[in-house]
């Protein structure tokens, strides 16, 4: 029996998250890249010299046109995720566009109906949905162990002392600050998709604000708070770059007990009711962490030792099955409506912080208190 032919892939844009898209692609025995693409030559050359790839491209129309490919990524600035997104979708290829999907809803509802108008998948990279840590904790609460989701903490920290920082900081024309949300615009999704994965609410009452490092007056917004509330799961984000250690945790409470995704460490710590009295409370429950961390080590020495601890799993596992529901006909694993659901808060998350309006609902409407008037942040967050 012949085996299937590997999809061709492309990649458009050689920045750094190209490295990772190009490596997990490689491991993935379905597909092959097949080119490269970007706007600066040198950039596209050595990508395709460091990875063995046969096409090198500066023009993403003859790219499209010479290499034929099945599948584009794209994983160029967010600006220009939609243009691309619906450029590659117009010559019948299937769509990856990395985090943040697009730079408004109105962006994310062009590119979608242009899939489609085409008849091809896209596929939004949130890849923290897919990562093991996520996957376990999904499971907890699909077999009941949490209850009842009530509220979710996702904290997303960020190290500015490298070189994006430094490059963010002393040049004010950087396509970063051309973004409505900013830094946070960037990167802020994945805090947001993890709480979209157990609040349902298509309009969410949002509050937001941001603030600068203090050390540096004159520099932009670097820290986010925001609250959201829905009809059943309220959340809040903290986006700190001052806060340390830098995580990337969240944190769901249910109505039997709370369980904390660590994806950094890859580790499940589970909180839960300590049924002992009295001061037995305080040694059962140092017992219970205990008992969590030797199972997560456990897990993560086997993985280790199988050679399948990697960074970027989630996004190897979500490209794993993109490209299955390419070859199945099937559905994308980021559905159009949660994509569009994470696009829709981040827009109302950065209007609000942006223009220190009242609490917005998302779809850009003040939310309303019980009279009807506008709500205070008070009204919001009790």
């Amino acid at each position: 029996m012949n085996e299937p032919r590997k999809l061709r892939v492309a990649i458009v844009g050689c920045g750094q998250i190209a490295d990772a898209h190009l490596q997990e692609v490689r491991k993935l025995p379905a597909a092959q890249v097949v080119a490269v693409c970007d706007r600066y030559p040198d950039l596209a050359r050595q990508a395709a010299e460091r990875f063995g790839v046969p096409g090198v491209f500066d023009d993403v129309g003859k790219m499209l046109a010479e290499s034929h490919p099945d599948v584009v990524h794209v994983t160029t600035p967010p600006h220009s995720h939609a243009p691309l997104a619906r450029q590659a979708l117009a010559a019948g290829t299937h769509v990856y566009v990395e985090k943040p999907f697009t730079v408004d809803a109105a962006e994310a509802d062009a590119v979608f109906e242009a899939a489609r108008a085409a008849g091809r998948l896209v596929c939004a990279g949130h890849d923290q949905l897919f990562d093991p840590s996520w996957l376990e904790l999904r499971r907890r609460f699909r077999d009941g162990e949490l209850g009842q989701a009530v509220h979710v903490d996702s904290i997303f920290g960020y190290d500015l002392s490298g070189s994006f920082g430094r490059v963010m900081f002393s040049d004010p024309g950087h396509w970063l600050h051309r973004l409505p949300g900013g830094l946070f615009h960037n990167n802020i999704s994945h805090a947001v998709y993890k709480i979209t994965d157990f609040l349902p609410d298509e309009r969410p009452r949002v509050w937001a604000t941001w603030f600068g490092d203090p050390d540096r007056p004159s520099g932009p917004p670097t820290e986010l708070r925001v609250m959201l509330q829905g009809a059943e799961v309220s959340a809040t984000i903290l986006f700190s770059s001052r806060a340390r250690p830098v995580q990337k945790l969240a944190r769901v409470y249910g109505t039997k007990q709370c369980v904390e995704a660590d994806l950094d460490a890859r580790v499940i710590r589970r909180y839960r009711p300590v049924g002992a009295p009295g001061p037995f409370a305080k040694i059962a429950a140092p017992l219970s962490d205990l008992s969590e961390a030797t199972r997560s080590a456990a897990r993560n020495a086997w993985r280790f030792l199988r050679s399948d601890l990697h960074y970027f799993a989630g996004m190897n596992e979500l490209f794993r099955q993109f490209y299955r529901a390419i070859r199945d006909g099937g559905e994308s694993p980021t559905p159009e409506r949660d994509v569009r659901r994470v696009t829709a808060i981040m827009d109302a998350i950065f209007a609000t912080a942006r223009e220190g309006q009242p609490p917005a609902a998302v779809g850009g409407q003040p939310a309303a208190s019980a009279n009807g008037r506008p709500a205070t942040a008070q009204e919001v967050v009790r």
